[in-house]
């Protein structure tokens, strides 16, 4: 009830902002978002709250509303297959206004795919990860658009969900033989997207290492009085 409640507030509030573009003559010349930053485990895997690796909190919302006038290939109301996340929200803005996308920005613009997804040259994984929160391990995870591969750091556990026959991951397939081939893929993926982090995180062969004491604050974070 209480989270019916809180989509009904949001979903207001959003009428509010439309409202307030039309009444600035703007709507008809904008491109608007809507974007979660999390969702919410609301029993899920016996979970609350947000910070893991499982759709109902790891897959949120990204829709696109662009102005008619504007060059597209694909047509509004359309559901699209690419991965997309909150870090392509800066360039699409930024493209969106004509500007130059720095060098080293995370996230690509998403008027690419909107313009031609053809042409569009889009990521294939999507990396995830939270730090240790509410007791367990931390976990980093890649996606491809249907299978999930979730790394637990902090004591080594892994876990393949495969999307398309199971999009509520009740089934874990990381141990399904049937599965070696793919697990030993998403392990080689994962191995080069942490090595940047040092041999802590991979051996100098490219295997994943457990690693206990990882600090939840940033090196920059202050420290409390006196300490």
């Amino acid at each position: 009830r209480h989270y019916a409640a809180n989509v009904t507030f949001v979903d207001e509030q959003i009428g509010r902002v439309i409202e307030a573009l039309k009444e600035k003559g703007l709507y008809d010349n904008s491109i608007i978002i809507f974007i979660s930053d999390h969702g919410d485990m609301l029993g899920d895997h016996y979970h609350w709250r947000k910070t893991y690796a499982y759709e109902g909190s790891a897959h949120i919302p990204f829709i696109v509303r662009y102005p008619e006038g504007m060059k597209a290939k694909v047509k509004r109301g359309t559901t699209r297959d690419e991965l997309v996340e909150i870090r392509d929200i800066l360039p699409t803005f930024l493209d969106a206004a004509g500007a130059e996308i720095p060098q080293g920005v995370d996230g690509q613009s998403i008027l690419e795919l909107l313009r031609d997804p053809k042409k569009a040259e889009w990521r294939t994984q999507l990396d995830l990860e939270h730090s240790t929160c509410y007791g367990g391990s931390g976990w980093v995870g890649l996606v491809d658009g249907r299978y999930k591969y979730i790394w637990f750091y902090g004591n080594g556990q892994e876990q393949l969900f495969d999307l398309k026959t199971d999009p509520d991951e009740t089934r874990d397939l990381h141990a399904d033989p049937a599965q070696a081939e793919r697990m030993a893929a998403f392990r080689k993926s994962m191995a080069c997207h942490l090595s940047e982090r040092g041999d802590k995180w991979v051996s100098p062969d490219g295997q994943l290492l457990v690693n206990k004491n990882v600090p939840v604050l940033t090196p920059n974070y202050p420290k409390p009085e006196g300490k």
